[in-house]
């Protein structure tokens, strides 16, 4: 009789999956885009994964005529709105759990976020180690933009960004920018591009991944390009993996050298001068050379010294006029401001918070570099001063 007692005790706990979905019931979302049509109207883009996206490569056994992605849109005053208006027509219920991206239209960045992007911070289903990134152009055409080698648009930008290529940045990271009245959100700004390369896939654009906009507030306050985002990576803790070129003959001219970043790291410290913050950044990086087109031995110690003294002159200047730019607009994203919250709270709360863009303007920066040659790879020369009379 115990035993019959315990049964039915515990009956009830093998119900099973009793609020389950089965896979072919829901609508996978891998990428969502939002854009501005018109004030207080916005764009849904939706990609979501369809039968052809299983693995990770172009060519799969078996689903070739499948679509990788297939895409949605509805336009509309509320996320939850227009997120309902594409569940009347599409036969799956959407999921967000597996979102590896959000892209922001351009024009609804310049205008200002405002509040359009509270739906990701209250889903409970979106994960905030999504990326997100802004589109130029058309939100819509870059998530329906085949990639190569990756089955999916937004699964080839992320890895792009995670191998250090491109600027990465996460959903956290952006909302914890946009929370604070200091710290200014990037992000990362992805084109389309005519390229060659597209016509194997049937279309005439490739997507890019190479400039950033800098957010003052909830809207786009500067741009940089491809060149100054490697400053902006370098000051980040994100140097590795760079290159630097730099004019290689005793005279500058058209011949170069390349240098692969294998080791890069930076130092802020932090002065006051009064209640005035000053800061020096000192940037340290290993070089291994990559190419060299002008025929001078590296085996001369002053050789060695002249190009390295060049491609810290390189990076001291490119740094150097971010910097310079990031304060003529008044925007703090590599955590300057931090420093000094952090350090010197009684003198924060009087050049900080609001006053923070004001105060950053006028703090002086100055910029150290130091960078060592590893190695030179598999020839201490450059082929052109091996060769012989004949060639």
């Amino acid at each position: 009789m115990k035993r019959v007692i315990a049964l039915l005790i515990l009956l009830p706990l093998l119900s099973g999956c009793w609020s389950r979905r089965e896979l072919n019931d829901v609508a996978l979302v891998i990428a969502l885009g939002i854009d501005m049509v018109e004030p207080a109207i916005y764009e849904v883009t939706l990609a979501v994964a369809g039968p052809g996206a299983a693995g990770g490569g172009k060519e799969q056994q078996g689903n070739g005529s499948q679509p990788k992605t297939i895409v949605v849109s509805e336009r509309g005053r509320s996320f939850a709105g227009i997120l309902r208006q594409i569940e009347l027509h599409l036969p799956r219920r959407v999921n967000l759990t597996h979102t590896l991206l959000v892209v922001v239209g351009e024009r609804l960045a310049e205008h200002g976020l405002g509040d359009t992007l509270d739906f990701i911070l209250r889903a409970p289903e979106v994960r905030l180690q999504g990326m997100i990134m802004m589109a130029r152009g058309s939100v819509r055409t870059l998530l329906q933009t085949e990639p190569l080698m990756e089955a999916l648009v937004s699964k080839s930008l992320t890895e792009i960004a995670q191998a250090r290529v491109g600027l990465e940045m996460r959903l956290w990271e952006f909302f914890s920018a946009l929370a604070t009245d200091y710290r200014s959100p990037m992000l990362p700004v992805v084109e389309l591009v005519e390229s060659s390369d597209a016509a194997q896939l049937g279309q005439k654009y490739l997507a890019h991944l190479g400039g950033a906009a800098i957010l003052r507030g909830d809207r786009v306050a500067l741009y940089l390009d491809a060149q100054e985002v490697r400053a902006i990576k370098w000051l980040r803790g994100h140097g590795r993996e760079g290159v630097i070129t730099v004019p290689c003959g005793e005279e500058p001219g058209a011949e170069d050298v390349s240098f692969r970043i294998t080791g890069a790291s930076v130092r802020t410290r932090v002065t006051l001068q009064g209640k005035q913050p000053a800061y020096n950044v000192a940037l340290h990086g290993r070089l291994r050379v990559s190419e060299m087109q002008c025929p001078r031995s590296l085996m001369q110690e002053s050789v060695r010294a002249e190009l390295l003294a060049r491609a810290e002159q390189d990076l001291h200047d490119l740094t150097l006029r971010v910097i310079r730019k990031l304060q003529e607009a008044e925007v703090d994203p590599l955590f300057f401001g931090e420093r000094i919250r952090a350090l010197h709270p009684a003198v924060w709360h009087e050049v900080g918070v609001e006053k923070w863009g004001k105060t950053w303007r006028q703090s002086p920066v100055t910029v150290t570099v130091h960078l060592d040659l590893e190695t030179s790879g598999l020839m201490s020369d450059p082929l052109q001063a091996r060769s012989g009379p004949e060639g």
